[in-house]
């Protein structure tokens, strides 16, 4: 697959690129600019690779994937044969996303996901690639309009808050933030209440009572309920087996998955994915 060698620039942070041909396979590291990916052309059937997350996607038309920046993405041709590829990339820096979430008033991140549907971004991404060929003033203004709208709709449908823990007593804002940033990038390994207290600076004997006075629920209670939120997003936005979400957020083995998601959300593993399709 070749690329236009030129990126067009609507605007400061704000850029658009046609991508057209067969792709057998394309590796694209860490960039530092958020990017979104629209299927312009045919279906294809292609894996994807976002982070460390295989996805299989059928590309149907219009389907979108958002990789945040510095996050890697590798497509190939699922099967080992070659699929011709007509898509838009646009690439938004995130100084630009940021100033218009910060329009809406909340905190917010960019979500990663593949072979989404998106029923504002498709349509904007159309436009802007149908556009593409009028270089005129009027044309020109035109693809920033759209490109804009893009962002909005970018930030509207594919961002999603941060856990916020707000603390009310016991460990400092600074300890509480190293306790849960802690706990956000290890949910798949053993966690001990000697290990969040040491990053706290504070006794073990002390520890749970601050953790419970800061956040309304013990230390054991908020990591559980941080790897059920963790598994839901994983069984509803991966195709990730049963066994590899329990793994990856710190259950034993799926059973014991699915009795802490029934027990917390009232359902199974298999349900939530069901509904989200």
């Amino acid at each position: 697959m070749t690329p236009d060698p030129d990126p067009l620039a609507l605007r400061p942070g704000l850029a658009v690129l046609p991508v057209a041909g067969p792709l057998e396979e394309r590796v694209l590291g860490p960039a530092a600019e958020h990017r979104v990916y629209v299927n312009v052309g045919r279906p294809y059937r292609l894996v994807e690779t976002l982070g460390d997350v295989v996805h299989s996607t059928p590309g149907l038309p219009g389907d979108v994937a958002v990789v945040p920046a510095g996050v890697p993405f590798a497509v190939r041709a699922r099967d080992d044969d070659p699929q011709q590829v007509t898509s838009l990339v646009v690439a938004v820096s995130p100084d630009l996303l940021a100033e218009v979430l910060a329009g809406t008033g909340r905190p917010a991140e960019l979500r990663p996901v593949v072979g989404a549907r998106s029923p504002a971004v498709a349509p904007l991404a159309a436009l802007l690639h149908a556009g593409l060929a009028d270089r005129t003033e009027p044309g020109r203004l035109a693809l920033e309009s759209f490109g804009l709208a893009l962002v909005t709709a970018l930030a509207r449908d594919h961002t999603v808050a941060p856990p916020v823990v707000r603390p009310r007593a016991g460990l400092s804002p600074a300890q509480l933030a190293r306790v849960v940033r802690h706990v956000e990038d290890h949910l798949g390994e053993q966690l001990t209440v000697a290990e969040l207290a040491a990053l706290a600076h504070v006794s073990e004997f002390h520890f749970s009572r601050l953790f419970r006075a800061a956040t309304g629920a013990s230390p054991h209670r908020y990591v559980l309920g941080r790897r059920v939120a963790r598994a839901r997003e994983l069984l509803t936005r991966t195709e990730l087996p049963v066994a590899a979400v329990a793994a990856r957020c710190g259950f034993a083995d799926a059973s014991h998955l699915t009795r802490h998601t029934r027990r917390a959300l009232g359902t199974t593993p298999a349900a939530l994915r069901a509904a989200a399709r």
